[in-house]
């Protein structure tokens, strides 16, 4: 008797330390799309490149010469 609860005790730890890792991973899983889909939605120019652009685009205001900018997309 004492074999069996043994074992049915040992199979339902088994089953929780499963259930805890697959919930776990699913966690983790979703928290990566989740960041993934924020770093896609966010402007790929940093603050430098923005201050570069207006000083090109000022430039055009001012009948300044001007480089022209290539983009390697």
């Amino acid at each position: 008797m004492r074999l069996m609860w043994k074992s049915l005790v040992l199979q339902a730890a088994i089953i929780l330390v499963a259930l805890c890792v697959g919930a776990t991973a699913m966690y983790a899983w979703q928290a990566r799309a989740a960041k993934a889909e924020d770093k896609s939605a966010a402007a790929p120019s940093s603050g430098m490149v923005d201050v570069i652009q207006d000083l090109h685009n000022k430039a055009h205001l001012d009948n300044l010469p001007v480089q022209v900018l290539e983009t390697y997309n």
